[in-house]
């Protein structure tokens, strides 16, 4: 289940990147809202949020206590991969 959610996760980073980057491309620098412009910068930083979530899971997954619990762990990673699915779709349809 860890292996899918950053999958997912990553899936849903790497196409909004490259539509991110068309659309820059594609459009220009001053066409583009400044919101895109921002995200632009601050893109490959994204790539590390399912790496930190993998790095929890995996201690949820030794720790097995009340607050760390694997089951707390998949829904903090089905929110995140939520959030990239967000990402996604603003990125899509914000020009």
């Amino acid at each position: 289940m860890v292996r899918v959610l950053v999958l997912t996760q990553f899936a849903f980073l790497a196409l909004g990147i490259i539509s991110l980057k068309i659309m820059l491309q594609a459009n220009g620098r001053l066409a583009v809202s400044p919101y895109l412009q921002a995200l632009n910068h601050w893109v490959l930083y994204l790539f590390a949020v399912p790496l930190v979530w993998l790095a929890f899971a995996s201690i949820c997954g030794h720790v097995e206590k009340i607050p760390l619990t694997s089951r707390v762990a998949r829904v903090i990673g089905v929110l995140v991969a939520i959030a990239c699915f967000g990402f996604l779709v603003s990125v899509t349809f914000l020009t």
